[in-house]
């Protein structure tokens, strides 16, 4: 059957009622046009779930209007010196202002050391003279700023929040204490979404390169996030603005499914052609308040 058979068969249905001896899973999902701009005024009605091959009933279907706690992880090692100020810190500043309302966001660098040089804040008018301060030295500690900004958000985030993190690296020399492993079990531990930014200039380290790859892929599909990589600074502006897209195209979507499967195939269609689909790997054990 056809997404937009199924999508058709739904219409104008209420979300079914619970079953006994089912379970209420809850995820996000992020839903994006072809010009990478949020699908909106999507519905139950216009989406499908498939789960292990299986349709399952969705209970709820609705924009995720949680507020967000973001941790923006922005590379200011010596790589990065030539290109920093001039193709970096106007994109970052033009992401934070573009955060939802209600968005707190926390700034780190990672020059030397990870460095958090904003605290959990709403005011966005700090972060420009914060990352204007800052002085592109030593080498990259990216590895340990995912897992410590991760950390930092998880513990001061508001509860209820949706905890993000948004990273933009170079490919520069890497002197993370922490491993690629460690560094991706801890931010899936913590976040909620994750969306890096990557500038392939090219003649990086193959070691440097395959660490970062694969923590961004791991912590994108974990969360239904992305990456993003550019071929020069230059195309951090269009690469900031498409993860600005993806912040605020999140869908909260809950489903009725049989509890204790060892694994969970999720599909969702949707009954609109050219839509983006981003489905983090695991869904929730549990919905939030009102989602049943």
């Amino acid at each position: 059957m056809s997404a937009l058979t199924l999508a058709v068969f739904l219409l104008g249905q209420a979300a079914p009622a619970t079953a006994a001896g089912t379970e209420i899973r809850a995820l996000t999902v992020t839903l994006l046009e072809e010009k990478d701009q949020p699908a909106t005024d999507v519905s139950v009605a216009d989406v499908a779930l498939l789960e292990n091959g299986v349709t399952r009933d969705i209970t709820s279907f609705k924009p995720d209007a949680r507020p967000l706690s973001v941790a923006i992880v922005v590379d200011s090692s010596a790589a990065m010196s030539s290109s920093y100020r001039l193709h970096v810190v106007e994109p970052v500043l033009a992401l934070v202002r573009a955060l939802p309302e209600g968005a707190r966001y926390a700034l780190w660098t990672t020059g030397d050391r990870p460095t958090k040089v904003v605290d959990h804040t709403d005011d966005r008018q700090v972060a420009g003279d914060a990352l204007r301060r800052v002085a592109p030295q030593g080498g990259n500690y990216m590895l340990d700023a995912i897992s410590e900004a991760s950390t930092d958000l998880a513990k001061l985030s508001r509860e209820g929040d949706r905890k993000v993190m948004v990273t933009v690296t170079g490919l520069g020399p890497e002197f993370s204490y922490v491993d690629k492993y460690r560094s991706a079990d801890v931010g899936e531990k913590n976040l909620d979404l994750f969306l890096g930014v990557e500038i392939e200039a090219g003649g990086a380290d193959f070691e440097v390169r395959s660490n970062l790859s694969y923590v961004y892929d791991r912590l994108a599909r974990a969360t239904g996030g992305r990456q993003e990589v550019s071929l020069s600074a230059m195309g951090v502006d269009d690469a900031l603005r498409k993860v600005g897209a993806h912040l605020r195209a999140g869908y909260r979507l809950a489903y009725a499914t049989v509890p204790d499967l060892k694994k969970r195939k999720l599909d969702l269609s949707v009954a609109r052609p050219g839509t983006k689909v981003f489905l983090p790997a695991e869904s929730d054990r549990e919905p939030a308040a009102g989602e049943r």
